[in-house]
């Protein structure tokens, strides 16, 4: 069971193949072995060792001993566990700073193709948003974009994740009203919206229960479809719609909420 367990978090975690992993097992439990020694003491088919004790050793876990039999003998777990995290540590920042490089050069490339004030393909009027990642990119573009007004009808996950987004907005001046579930309330305690809440900046409300959820930002709106079997799987589908009269229908909606809420 030990045995299994080391294999399966060097596989995870040490990029090491089943193989490999099982003979650098072995290797620690023996010391030093040939290829066909191994074969005999692991699941390393008699075949494939001459090629995984290889790749031991480029990897750096083990170390060959030329001879008439090869013979290995494996690297202190401690050593090469530790030489690998760093170099990992080392790879990743390279990697990090590649993609910041990238996206950067990126917006640069594209931000011409963003700005033009001529639609390639039509207004557009209305999207539809699948997934919880999606819902909140295309949130948090609506809460970027907002110069007058927010109005949000919210059962939890927005005010209480975007509360950062929502108070930038109001520090670039637009107004908000915020109406949140009763029960969410202990979530936004220490959350920057309670904050600007206190300090005067933003209406903020409860309801007991929001069959509708809307995130209003000037003339855009953005609500989910009823479906508890994608929400239960975070794929809930939403709607956004960019029509004043479709706004205004939900204005009347959030205001029929609003004066059944109770100030915090």
């Amino acid at each position: 069971m030990v045995k299994e367990k080391i294999v399966e978090l060097l596989q995870e975690h040490f990029e090491l193949n089943l193989y490999e992993a099982r003979a650098y097992v072995a290797l620690v439990g023996f010391g030093v072995l040939t290829p066909a020694e191994l074969a005999s003491v692991s699941e390393v088919p008699a075949p494939r060792t001459y090629d995984v004790l290889r790749s031991l050793e480029k990897k750096g876990f083990a170390l060959s001993q030329p001879g008439k039999a090869n013979k290995y003998r494996p690297v202190h777990p401690k050593n090469i566990l530790e030489k690998f995290i760093e170099e990992w540590q080392d790879r990743v920042k390279e990697e990090l700073e590649a993609k910041k490089k990238a996206k950067e050069e990126l917006i640069e490339l594209m931000t011409p193709l963003i700005e033009t004030e001529i639609p390639k393909y039509g207004v557009e009027r209305v999207w539809i948003v699948r997934g919880i990642r999606n819902s909140t990119l295309k949130t948090q573009e609506m809460l970027e974009g907002v110069e007058k007004e927010i109005l949000l009808a919210d059962n939890g996950y927005v005010a209480a994740n975007l509360d950062t987004e929502i108070t930038a907005a109001v520090d670039k001046g637009a107004k908000a009203k915020i109406l949140v579930l009763k029960q969410i309330l202990p979530r936004l305690e220490t959350s920057k919206i309670m904050d600007y809440y206190k300090a005067g900046k933003l209406e903020l409300k409860t309801l007991d229960k929001i069959e509708l959820p809307m995130l209003i930002c000037d003339e855009e709106v953005f609500f989910a479809l009823e479906d508890l079997a994608a929400r239960y799987f975070n794929y809930e589908t939403q709607v956004w719609v960019k029509d004043f009269r479709v706004v205004e229908l939900f204005k009347s909606k959030f205001n029929e909420y609003w004066k059944k809420g109770k100030k915090v």
